[in-house]
């Protein structure tokens, strides 16, 4: 079972997706000290503590993370920065703001 899971949807070409997802991973391995290599679509990382992988598809990336007994109890402050680096890293997603609603004028007689 995963401590952390996460799950990013993206509309990018396969091999662009792995290419953000392994800087997002080169990042986050350069500050936690994580060995990290791929297999096929499916990056693996792991060190004392930590092991998971993060799985590209046609539309998203999925994140699964099992931690250490000791680093569960960081395990909220890890999700931040893991969100932060993905978000970082993958572009945002284009939502569509909703129209703006125009005041209806009503012409009153006399």
């Amino acid at each position: 079972m995963s401590d952390i899971k996460l799950v990013r949807s993206h509309s990018m070409p396969i091999a662009k997706a792995r290419a953000l997802a392994e800087k997002a991973a080169a990042s986050l391995a350069a500050e936690y000290d994580l060995a990290h290599e791929w297999h096929g679509n499916s990056l693996h990382f792991h060190r004392s503590g930590v092991d998971g992988q993060m799985h590209v598809t046609a539309s998203e990336i999925q994140l699964d993370v099992k931690l250490g007994f000791l680093l569960r109890a960081f395990k909220g402050k890890l999700l931040q920065h893991i969100e932060r680096e993905l978000d970082q890293f993958l572009p945002a997603k284009q939502v569509r703001a909703p129209a703006k609603k125009t005041p209806k004028t009503t012409a009153r007689g006399s």
